[in-house]
């Protein structure tokens, strides 16, 4: 009975035996063949290079530089090299391991566990290349900024993929891995900048080690983008500012272009790329100073002063003034005789006064009246014909588009009606009122082009159908002509609050404005065209804190135009005659 038991056992053995041979190399012989072949064939992703960004001249501001990767294929590494591994990175033992055991984009797919490594370390992990299976050494491309700080804002950073965002995104172009533009150029062109990713299929042994590459399909490099900036104005007009928390402006009247936009503080892009820089990137968000921001479209400010701008245009539209009615200044204006005095910023009064010395010398009490005879309705509705409250048809992120108020908007907001004396700090830009700097430059460039609308540019692009017809504003051209006559006088007269902006080699006309910003100093502003009489430039300059803006911003709106004569970039040669630059290697 035993024996006949122990046949029975050994013979249903066997036959359990020979049933599991048979599922394995018949009924899922196509399985197990592809799992032995992945095993031994692998298909690894090969990234593209991003494309350029270049300046007005074909300048690189971000390019692609050769860096080193530690990569690990965690099916083929064993446990006895994590203690080697943590010693040559020196990091814990536990690092390693979560390294390795990370959400991967497909089985056999290699983690990173270490990026950008020195020359030294690559020494090291290739001499133990025998004792280390599955680790190997990978070549990438990896962004580069040569210039760091400057222009950071306009070109952005890159950073990691969400998982979210990869399940969404083509699987062609991105992967799992892969940096994504977050900000500036890199964020509003990543589709045109990224490339296509190539492939290759390669045989490994049994421990990983590549035997052969069978077959290679290149990576697409992604396209080159032209800004319109020149680079050696956008340095020097840093410079100018390196200290202060400001931005500065220019625009090429003739072609809309940006010649230059510049915020400060900025920050370098590079610590985005590397992950050693986690703790910089970090006090980068954290930072009070905020150097993420970009002052010039990301950021809102009391305009003051250069809102007189405005308050004449309306006036002068609606027929309440010519620019030569004159109103009396004793250094202050009151509502009515008990209310409390509206103050002139010149105590002692500009006493009786036009437009045009009103504009020169920045007299409040001339724009507190013409402020009242306008009314809150009219302001708002002339600086939204004049661009403010709105954003740009810009190529870059986070622009803001500040706050153009009116009755509506309080009632609403604080559930409270609109006050008179609301409407005389409106006129000369203070109250509610919040405006961004390239905003200001607009306003300033359409009244340069006698109400031609203006939509700054930031990228060239040579397939860009031109413009064909002109939109303008509905202006009269001699309300527009006595305005920039003001702003001549702001400048080029002894008494004009703008004359430190002053310039030997010509006319330039301008404005400036010192916006209350208690507790603290106010906000310096200056804003203008150049030449006068045949305008080729607009500019703005504000600095947060500043001081007076006829002080402050007018000797930076000097130091800017020299620098603009001296670089001769109304004769700047086009990109398109320059041929296309490499990558850094």
């Amino acid at each position: 009975m035993r024996l006949w038991l122990l046949r029975a056992a050994v013979f249903v053995g066997l036959f359990l035996l020979a049933a599991g041979l048979f599922n394995t190399q018949v009924l899922n012989a196509r399985y197990y063949r592809s799992l032995s072949e992945n095993n031994r064939i692998r298909l690894l992703p090969l990234e593209a290079p991003r494309g350029h960004v270049l300046d007005s001249q074909g300048r690189l501001l971000a390019t692609n530089r050769a860096s080193y990767h530690i990569i690990a294929t965690p099916e083929d590494v064993i446990p006895e090299v994590f203690p080697e591994l943590a010693r040559l990175l020196q990091v814990p033992e536990k690092v390693i391991r979560q390294r390795m055991s990370a959400e991967r984009e497909y089985p056999f797919a290699p983690v990173t566990l270490a990026s950008d490594i020195s020359k030294e370390l690559l020494f090291k992990i290739e001499e133990m290349r025998p004792e280390l299976p599955g680790i190997s050494i990978e070549t990438r491309w990896i962004r580069y900024y040569p210039y760091k700080e400057v222009a950071s804002h306009l070109i952005g950073y890159l950073g990691k993929i969400s998982p979210e965002e990869f399940q969404k995104l083509d699987r062609a172009r991105y992967g799992f891995n892969s940096l994504i533009g977050r900000t500036g150029i890199e964020k509003i062109f990543d589709s045109k900048i990224r490339g296509w990713r190539g492939a290759r299929q390669v045989e490994v042994n049994a421990r990983g080690a590549l035997i052969r590459i069978i077959s290679e399909k290149a990576p697409v490099p992604g396209e080159d983008v032209v800004l319109s900036i020149d680079l050696e104005f956008q340095k020097r007009l840093s410079a100018l500012i390196h200290t202060r928390k400001a931005t500065i402006a220019f625009l090429d009247l003739k072609s809309n272009e940006l010649l230059a936009l510049v915020s400060n503080p900025g920050f370098d892009p590079n610590v985005f790329v590397s992950p050693q820089q986690s703790k910089t990137r970090a006090e980068l968000l954290h930072d009070s100073n905020a150097p993420m921001v970009h002052r010039g479209i990301s950021a809102v400010y009391p305009p003051g002063s250069i809102f007189k701008l405005v308050t004449a245009i309306a006036a002068l539209e609606r027929g309440k003034v010519t620019p030569h009615t004159t109103f009396r200044c004793p250094g202050f204006f009151r509502l009515t005789p008990d209310s409390r005095p509206f103050r002139c910023w010149w105590e002692q009064g500009h006493g009786q006064i036009d437009l045009y010395r009103a504009l020169e010398r920045s007299c409040n009490v001339y724009f507190y009246q013409v402020g009242k005879l306008v009314g809150p309705e009219a302001l708002a509705a002339t600086a939204r014909d004049l661009g403010f409250g709105q954003t740009f048809k810009l190529e870059l992120s986070n622009m803001v588009p500040g706050l153009v108020p009116d009755a509506a908007w309080k009632k609403t907001k604080y559930k409270e009606p609109w006050w008179p004396g609301e409407t005389l700090s409106y006129a000369v830009g203070q109250g509610f009122l919040l405006v961004t700097p390239l905003q200001v430059l607009r306003l300033t460039s359409i009244i340069a082009k006698n109400g031609e609308w203006v939509e700054p540019k930031l990228v060239r692009d040579p397939a860009a159908p031109e413009e064909t017809e002109k939109k303008k504003i509905a202006i009269h051209e001699e309300n527009l002509r006595a305005i920039r006559q003001g702003m001549l006088k702001v400048v080029a007269s002894d008494y004009g609050t703008g004359q430190l902006a002053r310039v030997d080699f010509d006319q330039l006309a301008g404005k400036t404005g010192t916006a209350q910003a208690p507790p603290r100093d106010p906000h310096a502003w200056m804003t203008g065209f150049f030449p006068y009489n045949d305008p080729q430039i607009a500019f703005v300059v504000l600095v947060e804190h500043g001081g007076s803006g006829g002080i402050t911003a007018a000797r930076i709106v000097r130091r800017a135009i020299r620098i603009w004569k001296e670089l001769n970039l109304d004769h700047a040669e086009d990109i398109r005659a320059l041929p296309v630059p490499q990558p850094v290697g």
